[in-house]
């Protein structure tokens, strides 16, 4: 790779090492893909590299109605279908200040982001997620008992909704890593504990998939609010605030299934360095 500009951007504290490549085509950012999930380790370390839960790349629209497109590399090199705290962070440097609505594509289809920053640095962002597909329960080994709800977002998730009695920071520590891994998830899934607060607003820890615990998962937090809401547990056409780690995102299901799950949060650059081969 030449030596280039990244910048260091975050959502809640999912912080990720964002190179724009809006001048480059589809076909060379596929390329560069490759190279980059083998330097995504070393990228991402937090102790020898830049530091990061993940690499985004901004490009150009695979459909030319649209506005811009997002490719994700986690932390240990694999590529995820959707982020929703990295799609926020792209959403703000695509769109630039003001506010504006756009169309970005991604690997699990075309998001609608419509984006009010105060500046080049930081703003607020609210995206069409696309349907949230619950996808029926299961009790895999790695969940010692627990049922899980099986929810799409474009990527897989697990959801385990626990008990007012349950921590679910050690319950996502603890058994994550290997309902990730389960047998029942060929592809890896990202994993979710949640307890319903008695606010109505939802304490939510993700395990993902490729990177471990982390401040924030934008579709882990869609994919609980789906599967809390489809028990009748919160409301939906309703705002649900969610309480990550690194802070609270708006989260709306539809009573329509078909709809599409509303996600707003904020986006935040950090500051802007150079990679060398």
């Amino acid at each position: 790779m030449a030596t280039s500009s990244f910048r260091k951007v975050e959502g809640l504290g999912n912080d990720f090492v964002l190179l724009d490549r809006r001048e480059a085509s589809v076909e060379q950012i596929e390329e560069e893909l490759r190279e980059l999930s083998a330097r995504a380790p070393s990228l991402c370390n937090r102790r020898t590299g830049i530091g990061g839960d993940g690499i985004l790349v901004l490009g150009p629209p695979r459909d030319p109605a649209h506005d811009a497109s997002m490719w994700v590399i986690n932390f240990d090199g694999s590529r995820p279908e959707m982020c929703g705290n990295g799609l926020r962070c792209v959403a703000l440097l695509a769109a630039g200040v003001g506010e504006r609505t756009l169309v970005v594509d991604t690997d699990a289809g075309p998001r609608r982001c419509t984006v009010t920053a105060e500046s080049e640095h930081y703003g607020d962002v609210e995206v069409d997620m696309g349907p949230g597909v619950s996808q029926g329960e299961c009790t895999p080994e790695g969940s010692q008992g627990r049922p899980l709800v099986k929810v799409s977002m474009g990527n897989p998730h697990a959801v385990s909704i626990t008990s007012t009695y349950d921590d679910p920071e050690v319950l996502a520590r603890s058994l994550g890593p290997s309902i990730e891994r389960d047998p029942e998830f060929p592809e890896g899934t990202n994993v979710e504990f949640v307890r319903v607060e008695t606010d109505g607003s939802l304490r939510l820890w993700v395990w993902e998939r490729g990177c471990g615990i982390t401040d924030a998962c934008g579709t882990g937090a869609c994919a609980t609010a789906v599967a809390v809401a489809r028990e009748g547990l919160i409301p939906t056409d309703t705002p649900v605030v969610v309480r990550l780690p690194g802070g609270d995102l708006e989260i709306s299901v539809p009573a329509d299934t078909e709809a599409g799950v509303r996600m707003r949060g904020p986006a935040r650059v950090v500051y802007q360095g150079t990679l060398t081969a």
